[in-house]
């Protein structure tokens, strides 16, 4: 960034855009208008109103900071330290994925076959809880609903849950509704037969796609959360065998790879007694698999 003095939020804007541009950072004004929302405390229309307002000393050297991160490709949520997911503002950081606007398409159609519910109390099992921003979401959009619900979220990562109770507790969720759990799933031998849903959006790029993904993730979010080291489907191969135990009455909600129907369509073939629909997101691609008895 071009060392003026007293630079403006104008000067900051035109400079920081060009050199983030050179480095192949998509969206390059945006991340610097967001960047120095959050280092002065405003909206992006105060932020237009103030183009000639200079920054103070402080806020220079947050904002030069954030931008040297930034130019590294490092994720603008983990430099902020905040991701927006179903209208609800989550902490994030390296320890957690940061979550996706393809993953509220999971939610909705998870929410969407609850209403539709007659239970008394919907059991909810959510496997991989990361920032706790499915299970969060899912809880307070079932508060606003009037339905009971009982959720516990597991998650590999004690890191990973430490981020889901901070956020928990700060969007001001039911605790006595929704419990994280440190649990791997290959751990697990059976599923309660009480599990009305069992929701996951787990890692699902297969290993040899890994290096391949763009920088800013396959570098800085946790790798564990993206790839099972080998062929994309571990998780989904050992969900769907623990489901198919008779007692288990409930529904299977995935979040799955654009380009993964075939492989998961093949899988399923192994199992009977089940049925299956794929959703698809708002790119048209093929993005929630519903799996039901």
């Amino acid at each position: 960034m071009e060392k003026i003095s007293n630079p403006t939020v104008l000067d900051i804007i035109k400079s920081s855009t060009e050199l983030l541009a050179k480095k192949n950072i998509t969206n390059p004004r945006l991340n610097v208008e967001l960047m120095l929302c959050e280092v002065l405390d405003c909206d992006r229309v105060r932020l237009y109103l103030d183009f000639e307002k200079p920054l103070t000393k402080n806020e220079l050297e947050l904002y030069r900071e954030w931008f040297k991160r930034r130019l590294n490709h490092e994720p603008l949520q983990y430099i902020t330290g905040h991701a927006y997911f179903y209208g609800y503002r989550f902490k994030v950081n390296e320890h957690v994925l940061i979550p996706r606007q393809e993953t509220e398409i999971l939610v909705e159609k998870v929410l969407d076959d609850m209403k539709k519910s007659n239970k008394d109390n919907i059991n909810i099992l959510e496997i991989g809880a990361g920032s706790g921003c499915i299970s969060i979401a899912i809880g307070k959009k079932l508060d606003e609903l009037g339905l009971s619900y009982n959720i516990v979220a597991i998650d590999i990562s004690k890191d990973a849950l430490k981020v889901a109770e901070y956020n928990l507790d700060k969007l001001e969720g039911s605790k006595d509704k929704i419990s994280f759990v440190e649990k791997d799933i290959f751990d697990i031998d059976n599923f309660n037969k009480d599990i009305d849903y069992i929701v996951s959006n787990p890692p699902y790029i297969p290993y040899t796609e890994f290096e391949g993904l763009n920088e800013e993730v396959n570098k800085y979010e946790p790798t564990i959360s993206l790839t099972d080291y080998k062929d994309g489907l571990s998780f989904y191969r050992k969900i769907i065998e623990l489901y198919t135990n008779p007692v288990i009455t409930g529904k299977l909600f995935f979040e799955i790879a654009y380009n993964q129907k075939a492989n998961l369509e093949k899988l399923l073939q192994e199992f009977s007694g089940i049925n299956s629909t794929f959703y698809k997101d708002y790119s048209d691609n093929d993005r929630v698999l519903e799996v039901s008895k």
